[in-house]
């Protein structure tokens, strides 16, 4: 299958979670998670408030502009970015010389992680709380689970109605490949904190 199909499917996926709330399964990612919720009496998980939310406007339409050049060096080793316009908002995918591939996304205005923790009991692909990025609330989940094969998605509540996702895409020769949601997050924190500086 086309290496740059197979990134796209990959973003255009983590995005459809965080906008329509695709199902998905409450299973455990392979890189740590950290308490940022509570459960309430349903036995599911509730969304937690963000307390400093961000405003991340003059990157939805540019989400390249998240990573400096150095900023995406010291990520993975990533030298090129493309956007593009995506199914449901804008997309910037970076890539390193072997086509291993962080894809960038917002989505304002959809309810923000509250979308994406209504799939948290569903039968397909995963979802479980990752580890607060710089601060901000935020889950690992797809409409399919390709963590086992180098990838992992993780979305990251800027704000109670927004969020960014990032989507990472590793080949087998790639460190990151075994621990791709490690990279994710790793990415997410480069991300937010641009956001935060307003740069």
């Amino acid at each position: 299958m086309n290496r740059a199909f197979v990134v796209g499917i990959a973003a255009t996926a983590l995005l459809t979670l965080a906008a329509c709330s695709t199902p998905v399964d409450n299973q455990t990612p392979s890189a740590s998670s950290g308490p940022s919720t509570s459960a309430p009496a349903s036995g599911k998980l509730a969304a937690p408030q963000v307390a400093n939310p961000l405003d991340a406007s003059k990157f939805e339409q540019d989400p390249c502009a998240v990573l400096s050049q150095a900023q995406a060096s010291q990520v993975a080793n990533l030298i090129t970015s493309r956007k593009a316009t995506g199914d449901v908002a804008p997309i910037c995918t970076w890539s390193d010389t072997d086509h291993n591939t962080v894809a960038f996304g917002f989505i304002p205005g959809n309810g923000g992680l509250s979308t994406s923790y209504k799939s948290q009991d569903s039968k397909s692909g995963y979802f479980a709380v990752a580890p607060d990025v710089v601060g901000y609330p935020a889950v690992y989940g797809a409409p399919y689970d390709d963590r086992g094969d180098g990838g992992c998605q993780v979305a990251v509540g800027v704000s109670n109605d927004e969020v960014i996702t990032v989507g990472v895409t590793f080949r087998k020769p790639s460190p990151y490949y075994s621990d791709p949601c490690s990279l994710a997050v790793k990415a997410a924190e480069a991300a937010v904190t641009t956001i935060k500086s307003g740069a």
